[in-house]
């Protein structure tokens, strides 16, 4: 009753009539270069981290802009991932955008020159060999995209069972639809999701907003680099077309400007057409949802009243009403909380519920990237939002303040977070378990986005260009008592680089999360975790879940909630899609059971309310649930 690889996602469609599927095997054919070995655990964590992108194959190096030196903001943010199983052979592959750089603008056409196509980078499709390496397999994919590329999600927006990509780009936005054969098919223009073609779309989630059982799609917009050039304070063109953006003073530096100026781009919402038509089509719904702003002058402030420069959305039902909100982690200017009024309309509950400023001045924050968990344990999901430095990142728990009502207090400060997390600048982020003790411990993408902090001189500054990325390590969940063990993690947590995107892979499907990232301007990491297994019991869990188009549930059950007891203590998760920073994770949920072999029960609550509970089942094991007849 084991099963410890995924099954094909056509095999799973036939052989779901129970909740366990047996066991498939798989392997890699070609001949495997030996990976680096594993590491001893430092510091009794009872684990480690490697980095493995050379040796597994992970190679695309990002460009964004130029190396070392930056002229405007889109520049110092490299895309995400989008991690599935787009094969079907139950090994996760990974889809990775890449960047451009602007050489040229022409005022008379009013058109940016970027690289030529014979050297600009394309996009990357790796595809997983049996846990050991990727081959990248974009070109054979039709994904090879040249467009500058931001967020990449997957997801089954056609519910015929294999996992689609989204690719926010800078210009029209890309939907692949997966021929379920190796390869892709664009069709973002005629499933109505190229968006404008010279918006600069970032990060973006799938959520079945209106409970009709397709996945609807929402995209966060960043701001107008069309309007920037028309500005003479912000932009500068030369005779030649040659471009240079406006010096702003960071601290005694002249540095690139921030977003404050930009003209903000507003989200959008896409409506999911296919339940109601039977093809996929999308309908953009923004201004019937209550989610439109009228851009204006004062929207290039920080105290912007909308639209706001946008980066992740993350969706799940907040206040317990059965429906899936919204929150958005915007930069410089107020986040966003969209409570789903049950009739296709939003309100922005954000100051209300403690989502839209930083809690200790009521003042915005820089935030980029989120992560979503129970960390406390009492049923109810909290966040954790990454910010720019010399600030600290959110770490905002989830209160119940009355029926249909909830509070996010933050608890950085009285935890320890902010004095971790301070000179640190952070982007992905990840809530997991690495120890499998039970406790969400949290990962920090780190690394500056000015090049020229590495003139600092001022020690009290303590901050560097290139930054170490940051685990923190939960050791006492009931309490929130936590402690940087990055130096402990494994040499793979050694590294200096500039960190954007990081995602949760089980790309060995050993059980334990492994760490992808993105990098600015450089190669990026894998790490691998490697977990000690010689001592204390570290049992885990992870469950996949498989919805019914049929009973209005998407096939991938964007918001179903899954809650594991073992023990006297119990975990719940929320199944996303989008999350981090500008990606999509590893879509099966991982829970840590330490001590323990078994879970006593293993309840889905699905979005539309039905719960399905499986009991006594064995650790060890990635556990399919489907949706009940």
């Amino acid at each position: 009753m084991r099963l410890v690889r995924l099954l094909p996602s056509r095999l799973v469609a036939l052989l779901f009539a129970g909740i366990l599927a047996p066991v498939l095997g798989g392997g890699c054919r070609e001949k495997d270069p030996a990976p680096p070995p594993s590491e001893a655990p430092r510091g009794g964590l009872g684990f480690a981290f490697v980095d493995v992108a050379a040796e597994a194959g992970y190679l695309m190096r990002n460009r964004s802009g130029k190396d070392g030196f930056k002229e405007f903001i889109l520049e110092a943010m490299p895309p995400g991932i989008a991690v599935a199983d787009f094969d079907g052979d139950g090994f996760f592959d990974m889809f990775c955008p890449n960047g451009n750089d602007i050489t040229g603008y022409d005022p008379r056409t009013k058109s940016f020159t970027l690289l030529p196509a014979e050297s600009a980078p394309k996009h990357a499709l790796y595809m997983n060999q049996g846990g050991k390496r990727f081959i990248d397999r974009a070109r054979q994919a039709g994904v090879d995209s040249q467009l500058w590329a931001f967020g990449a999600l997957a997801g089954d927006v056609d519910n015929d069972g294999d996992p689609d990509l989204i690719v926010c780009t800078w210009g029209p936005n890309l939907l692949y639809r997966n021929r379920g054969d190796g390869t892709f098919e664009e069709v973002g223009e005629r499933a109505g999701v190229r968006g404008d073609p010279k918006a600069w779309s970032t990060g973006a989630c799938l959520f079945d907003y209106d409970r009709d059982g397709d996945l609807d799609l929402y995209v966060a917009q960043y701001g107008d680099i069309y309007d920037l050039v028309q500005q003479p304070h912000l932009t500068t063109i030369g005779a030649n077309g040659a471009i240079s953006g406006r010096r702003c003073d960071w601290k005694g530096l002249r540095v690139y400007c921030g977003p404050v100026g930009l003209l903000p781009l507003n989200d959008v919402l896409y409506k999911n057409l296919l339940q109601e038509t039977g093809e996929l089509r999308f309908v953009d719904v923004t201004k019937q949802a209550g989610m439109w702003f009228a851009a204006n002058d004062s929207s290039r402030k920080d105290s912007s009243r909308g639209p706001f420069y946008g980066f992740q959305p993350l969706a799940w039902d907040m206040n317990g009403d059965g429906w899936p909100d919204l929150y958005v982690a915007n930069d410089s200017q107020a986040s966003l909380a969209w409570i789903n009024n049950g009739d296709g309309t939003f309100r922005d509950a954000g100051i209300e519920m403690g989502l839209a400023m930083g809690q200790s001045d009521y003042s915005p924050q820089a935030s980029m990237g989120a992560a979503l968990g129970d960390v406390n344990g009492d049923g109810l999901q909290d966040l954790t939002v990454t910010n720019f430095s010399h600030d600290h990142n959110n770490l905002l728990v989830c209160q119940k303040v009355g029926p249909g009502q909830v509070f996010f207090e933050e608890a950085a400060v009285k935890r320890g977070l902010r004095n971790l997390t301070f000179t640190a600048l952070c982007w992905g982020t990840v809530l997991f378990d690495p120890d499998c003790d039970g406790d969400l411990d949290i990962f920090y993408g780190a690394g500056h986005v000015y090049p020229e902090v590495d003139q600092f001189t001022d020690r009290d500054k303590e901050v560097t260009y290139r930054q170490q990325n940051l685990l923190i390590l939960c050791e006492d969940a009931e309490r929130l008592h936590y402690r940087n063990v990055t130096q402990d993690a494994g040499t793979g947590l050694r590294i200096r680089k500039c960190t954007r995107a990081v995602v949760r892979i089980d790309f060995d499907n050993d059980g334990d999360f492994d760490l992808a990232t993105t990098e600015l301007n450089d190669a990026p990491c894998l790490l691998r975790c490697d977990v000690d297994r010689s001592g204390a019991p570290r049992h885990w869990l992870q469950v996949r879940l498989r919805g019914s188009p049929a009973h209005k549930i998407p096939l991938d059950p964007a918001g179903a909630v899954v809650t594991v007891r073992a023990g006297g203590r119990s975990w719940s998760q929320v199944f996303c899609l989008g999350s981090s920073f500008l990606s999509g994770e590893d879509p099966r949920l991982q829970f840590g059971l330490g001590g323990h072999s078994s879970a006593e029960s293993v309840e889905v609550l699905w979005p539309d309310g039905r719960r399905t509970e499986v009991k006594d089942v064995a650790a060890g094991q990635v556990l399919l649930v489907a949706y009940p007849p």
